[in-house]
């Protein structure tokens, strides 16, 4: 997986079991209120105040985007500690939030998504659902399949499940937008809203595919979904590597834990680059009236459907005859498939 970053660092860092606590607990308060269609209210409530922790690593991916004439003492703030400590609070904060999503149930019929729908303007409601139903009917329609199974059931409720999370992550980016502050927090809260829908979008996928979602090694796989560049990038495709040996039920426990928290690390690094490089751009057309909103909706609901897509790609059922394969190769372990 060449273009993920490279593993710099060999030893843990320790983060207090304080400042834990409430980091995690906030991320997870800010996901479940935009699971459940309440992202206006991110501002309101007392409990979701942003602990200084999140404060800090807000600061941190704000710094990373300054300017390369930035004075020298704004240069060597960021140093090599703070950059281990950063990728350690982004785990965290996906692990919870990968943890605590199924509080809400699986959106793969309008009866799920409907109670748990963000409060938007239905006009903007509908064109967004208007969007997101063109873009998926060319790539079912005209586009050759992704996913060649004869398991319609999979299909169908694997392109609900899409739908209706992309349309909540665009409303919901939308909604905070619409109600931000404008502090740095903001960011944060945005990347934390959108994450929890996909990681709830990708494990339900997961889950249509038969396979454990409590397994170390189909988080790992779920994480992989969440930061590939698309179906034909490289991170994709050893993520496919990885689900055919599963769902094979090969030898995946040969497969050292050491090595699944060295691709989860990795996964933290690329999604905390992905992530803030894509906000600070939609960031510049917050400051116009309702485009900002628009901008953002249709960044992050056609992001989170671009990450169904390739869920739906790498947990594709294998029929009958293709598990009749030879699987007496062993496993590609990271190392030996470009990792």
């Amino acid at each position: 997986m060449s273009n993920l970053p490279a593993d710099e660092f060999t030893d843990d860092i320790n983060i207090d079991n304080l400042t834990t606590q409430e980091l995690t607990d906030w991320a997870k308060g800010i996901a479940q209120k935009c699971l459940q269609g309440k992202a206006s209210s991110v501002h309101s409530i007392d409990e979701l105040t942003p602990p200084e922790s999140a404060k800090s690593l807000a600061s941190q991916m704000k710094y990373k985007n300054k300017p390369s004439h930035a004075s020298l003492e704004e240069q060597t703030f960021y140093t090599t500690a703070d950059k281990q400590i950063e990728i350690e609070k982004t785990l965290l904060i996906l692990d919870k939030i990968y943890d605590s999503v199924e509080v809400v149930p699986y959106f793969r019929a309008e009866e799920d998504f409907s109670p748990n729908a963000p409060n938007y303007a239905p006009l903007q409601t509908i064109l967004s659902s208007i969007a997101i139903r063109s873009v998926q009917s060319f790539d079912n329609y005209i586009l050759p399949s992704i996913c060649s199974t004869t398991n319609t059931s999979f299909h169908r409720l694997a392109d609900r499940t899409i739908f209706y999370n992309s349309l909540s992550a665009g409303l919901s980016s939308a909604v905070i937008s619409h109600v931000s502050k404008g502090l740095k927090i903001d960011v944060l809260i945005d990347i934390i809203s959108t994450l929890a829908l996909q990681l709830h979008m990708v494990k339900s996928i997961a889950s249509l595919a038969g396979l454990d979602i409590n397994d170390d090694a189909v988080r790992t796989l779920i994480y992989l979904c969440i930061v590939s560049d698309g179906i034909k990038s490289s991170i994709t495709g050893t993520a496919k590597e990885l689900a055919i040996i599963i769902m094979r039920k090969m030898v995946v426990d040969k497969i050292p834990k050491s090595a699944l928290k060295s691709i989860n690390k990795r996964v933290a690094m690329k999604l905390l680059s992905k992530e803030v490089g894509d906000k600070g751009i939609i960031n510049f057309a917050l400051l116009i009236p309702f485009v900002g909103e628009l901008v953002t909706f249709v960044s992050d609901s056609l992001a989170t459907y671009s990450i169904g897509q390739v869920a739906k790609y790498v947990f594709c059922p294998m029929d009958d005859q293709n598990e009749k394969e030879n699987t007496d190769s062993p496993p590609p372990y990271p190392g030996r498939i470009g990792l």
